[in-house]
């Protein structure tokens, strides 16, 4: 059996961890010494009277198990409870650090479902460890204290159990097989559900597309995934029956057998019946806590390929402390040389290409990009501000060469609104924003009475698209950054307001020294560009 979980449990919790393990030891240990003494009273037994000798040493014993039990359960939770804390800040910062292509071509879904899901296996399964480790150790003990009585008891015992263990493990193996495979199908399941949410209006219009994918996707996945689950938990149960079952059978050999092989009394047969029934209880502890523990280990598996993934992705780790470029703010021109970005699928075939692309963008300009949908000007401004690294080709700050050790200085240059923005209801980032500031711009974006600011975030984010966009501007405006893209922020946009941004918002930019490249379809305004230019297929066929 896999012990992933509980070597990163010794790996993560420190000198706790082994002052934890002590306790536990500790615990099994005074447990399995009151049986001890319990035993050695009934044999000892004095009539009218109180055996003191044997109720002090109980009381002693008993109270030391529960001090020691309860303080390695208590730091076994607390210290996976610190792990899962740990691993969601890593996991986060590593999410925030991974590059925008692998971090596409894993899905949100993806990482937000290993995410969730196994951190909480983790959980479950300290509670059972906290709880099976000082059932083991006292089982030990009881053994131990079996074979003091009779070697050939210890023996038969020892022998009936290795097969027992034996038999259960075989078992096991197949039964994490279809664990595994329960989790893929879940993950599936959450990816179809996603695609119910996120197009959730596309979804009630069309009703062909509703029972397809509610039939041949979530449905199934939903069932496919419960019938993988039942079978893996009908045999976890299978294995806890046996188990337990097993206590019967090795209690009817040593009534039945043991006589047989060994010369045994009648008393000693009694006293280990007694023993045997006794560790049923703790030993069905530790089987109980096998399924929690297979879980965590497939749980500790997957956040670990995840953060092997994600380190991999990791786009800033070679990036300076310090460069140019972030001291430089006023520049004189953006390059790109010859820069070309492909999309690939799964198995690595192309998609769709862009580029190769000459373009430069001089410092206070406005650049209009047009084109069809699917000509490439979202990929084009993705990688104009370094989201998409060019697979060939160059990007130059002026004279500086945009490589790995620049690029997160030279995209923090950047304010951006794509097509597929997020609004943040926060202002992260930024510090001791002027409220007055913030009231003027809603007023200016026409959001008076839409939303407010208060306690640091905005009040109401359930806009319209076109609202939701000017509010993504509001916050553009206030990052105050010297170049913003954006990628058709006037469409969804009233025509009062279409005609404030690009005759008003945009000159406002422009009187600043600001650099602004925007993605629009709007010919009636492609006078206001100092340039525009137009691209098909991927590429620039005319500068204008």
């Amino acid at each position: 059996m896999k012990l992933a979980f509980i070597r990163h449990l010794k790996k993560e919790s420190g000198a706790i961890g082994i002052k934890t393990l002590i306790a536990a030891v500790a615990s099994g240990l005074f447990q399995g010494a009151t049986i001890g003494v319990i035993n050695s009273a009934a044999e000892n037994v004095e009539e009218g009277g109180l055996n003191f000798r044997y109720f002090t040493l109980f009381i002693l014993c008993i109270s030391a198990f529960i001090v020691m039990k309860k303080y390695a359960l208590s730091n076994t939770i607390a210290i996976v409870q610190k792990i899962i804390t740990d691993v969601r800040i890593r996991i986060s910062d590593k999410i925030r650090r991974s590059s925008l292509v692998k971090f596409e071509q894993m899905g949100k879904t993806q990482i937000y479902t290993i995410f969730t899901s196994n951190t909480e296996s983790l959980l479950d399964a300290s509670r059972s460890i906290g709880e099976a480790g000082p059932s083991l150790i006292m089982t030990v003990f009881c053994f131990t204290y079996i074979a003091f009585i009779s070697t050939r008891a210890f023996l038969l015992i020892a022998a009936m159990t290795a097969c027992a263990v034996f038999l259960y493990l075989i078992s096991h193996k197949s039964v994490m097989a279809d664990l595994h495979e329960s989790i893929v199908k879940e993950t599936q399941f959450f990816e179809a559900l996603n695609q119910l949410l996120n197009g959730f209006k596309e979804v009630k219009i069309n009703e062909k597309k509703s029972q397809d994918l509610y039939e041949n996707h979530i449905r199934k996945m939903a069932v496919e995934s419960q019938e993988l689950k039942g079978r893996t938990e009908t045999r976890f149960v299978g294995n806890f029956i046996f188990a337990y079952a097993f206590f019967y059978i090795l209690v009817a050999a040593i009534v039945f057998i043991l006589h047989q092989i060994s010369a045994i009394s009648s008393h000693e047969v009694i006293s280990l019946v007694s023993i045997v029934l006794f560790v049923s209880g703790p030993l069905s502890m530790v089987v109980g806590a096998l399924p929690s523990l297979a879980k965590a280990n497939v749980a500790i598996e997957k956040l670990r390929e995840l953060e092997e993934y994600l380190d991999a992705a990791d786009d800033s780790r070679f990036t300076a402390s310090r460069s140019p470029i972030g001291r430089k703010r006023l520049f004189e021109k953006i390059v790109l040389s010859q820069a070309s970005f492909t999309y690939s699928d799964e198995k690595g075939l192309r998609i769709f290409s862009m580029g190769p692309i000459d373009l430069t963008v001089n410092r206070g300009e406005i650049l209009f990009l047009s084109g069809g949908n699917g000509s490439g000007k979202s990929t084009l401004l993705r990688v104009l501000t370094g989201l998409y690294y060019p697979e060939s080709g160059e990007v130059y700050y002026d004279s500086i060469r945009v490589d790995e050790t620049n690029y997160a200085h030279y995209r923090n240059l950047f304010s951006v609104i794509f097509t597929d923005f997020h609004l943040f209801d926060r202002l992260y980032g930024l510090e001791n924003v002027d409220e007055e500031t913030i009231y003027d711009l809603l007023d200016s974006m026409q959001l008076n009475g839409k939303t407010d600011f208060a306690d640091g975030r905005f009040t109401n984010t359930n806009l319209s698209t076109g609202q939701r966009k000017r509010l993504a501007m509001i916050t553009s405006c206030l990052e105050d950054k010297p170049i913003f893209v954006f990628d058709e922020v006037a469409a969804d946009q009233d025509p009062i307001y279409r005609e404030y941004f690009y005759t008003t918002f945009l000159a406002e930019l422009k009187s600043k020294g600001k650099t602004v490249i925007a993605a629009t379809h709007d010919d009636r305004y492609f006078h206001i560009a100092d340039r525009l230019i137009k691209m098909e297929c991927g590429k620039i066929v005319s500068i204008e």
